[in-house]
C-alpha cells in the first residue's frame, strides 16, 4: 500500500528475501519448465485485503501475513537492516 517493504540488491533478494510479502511475490513467478513448477513451494496469501481508504493500525500487511502477531497491529514496522545493506520493514524479518 505504497510503502517499501525490502531493499536490497536484486540478487540478494531473489536469494534471501526477508518480508513475507517478497517471499510471496517471489514464489508467484511463472516457472516455464512443468517438473520444476511442481516441485515449488508457492505461498498463497489468505485474509483480507486491507483498504486503502481505511488502512489496518500497525503493519500494513498484517490482515495477510502468516507471521503477524499483537505487534504487528499495534506497531507500524521500520525499515531496519539486517546485515549487508539489506533492509526490510517486518517485525520479524531476522526470524523468517
Amino acid at each position: 500500500m505504497g510503502h517499501i517493504v525490502e531493499l536490497v540488491e536484486s540478487e540478494e533478494l531473489y536469494k534471501n528475501p526477508l518480508h513475507p510479502y517478497t517471499q510471496a511475490l517471489l514464489t508467484a513467478i511463472p516457472e516455464p519448465n512443468p517438473e520444476v513448477a511442481k516441485k515449488r513451494n508457492r505461498i498463497i496469501l489468505k485474509g483480507e485485503i486491507p483498504s486503502p481508504v481505511n488502512p489496518p493500525s500497525g503493519c500494513k500487511f498484517r490482515t495477510r501475513c502468516p507471521y503477524a502477531k499483537d505487534i504487528c497491529a499495534k506497531e507500524v514496522p521500520e525499515l531496519t537492516e539486517h546485515g549487508n545493506g539489506h533492509y526490510a520493514a517486518c517485525h520479524f524479518a531476522g526470524e523468517l
